[in-house]
């Protein structure tokens, strides 16, 4: 992994380029790191997530899969790589600081899948994006949960059943992604999408950021409740009384 800062925006870096930034064991470890280290720094206001070389993660290493020893242990060893995955997908969205993918390359299966569950994606026009788990007899798992969330039903079907690549531009068209940067200044124009955001109220960002995905799966009424109870709990705070609620209430 690289790490480094610019200004409030932590910038980290998938660094295994000759293996297009497979996710092993390693790589994920150092990633759980990495963000852990951002969540508790309170300099850091958002987080950029990319990949070194030409691939942002060509998704799980399977070279590292195919050398797990038979029997128990490679069953063990397997499942606690699964568990990293797990983790990992259950981090991003309650990470209590935006995170915002820059996809710079290959963008595929567990990959594309590390990049759905970031808030927010700006793609090089020279990306990649796709879950081609099906034409190599795999099933695209745990990232078709972010995937049908964001797409719904039948575009993500079609992609997890057709295994097909998608340019930059489709994966716009789709709602993958939210802009698409030239490639050369992909990295420059994430670090100011991630400011654009940061340079509001840190508490804002947090509370926004967790009552979205508490009331993304929840039914009308029960999210509507959740949200006005949310609310009057914000209110409540001393930030909150202190701003612009306050004073339009004493107007």
């Amino acid at each position: 992994m690289l790490a480094e800062r610019r200004g409030a925006v932590a910038v980290v870096t998938l660094n295994r380029p000759a293996a297009r930034n497979a996710l092993n064991r390693a790589l994920l470890a150092a990633l759980h790191e990495h963000l852990h280290a951002a969540m508790e720094d309170d300099s850091v206001r958002a987080v950029v997530l990319t990949g070194a070389g030409p691939a942002f993660c060509a998704g799980a290493d399977l070279r590292e899969a195919l050398d797990t020893p038979p029997g128990a242990e490679g069953f063990w060893l397997q499942y606690d790589r699964s568990g990293q995955s797990l983790d990992l997908h259950r981090l991003l969205p309650r990470l209590p600081k935006p995170v915002i993918a820059a996809v710079n390359g290959f963008a595929l299966g567990g990959g594309c899948g590390v990049a759905m569950s970031c808030d927010l994606v700006i793609a090089s026009d020279q990306a990649t994006f796709g879950y081609p788990e099906v034409a190599q007899g795999l099933v695209a798992a745990m990232v078709m949960v972010s995937l049908s969330r964001i797409v719904g039903r039948r575009q993500a079907l079609d992609l997890l059943l057709t295994g097909r690549k998608l340019t930059a531009a489709d994966a716009l068209g789709l709602g993958l992604v939210n802009r698409v940067a030239p490639h050369g200044d992909l990295l420059d124009q994430a670090v100011a999408y991630a400011e654009e955001v940061a340079q509001h109220s840190a508490q804002a960002l947090r509370m926004t950021k967790s009552l979205y995905y508490n009331v993304a799966e929840l039914d009308l009424d029960r999210a509507l409740d959740y949200a006005r109870d949310f609310n009057q709990m914000l209110r409540q705070t001393k930030p909150a009384a202190g701003g612009a609620f306050a004073a339009k209430a004493r107007s």
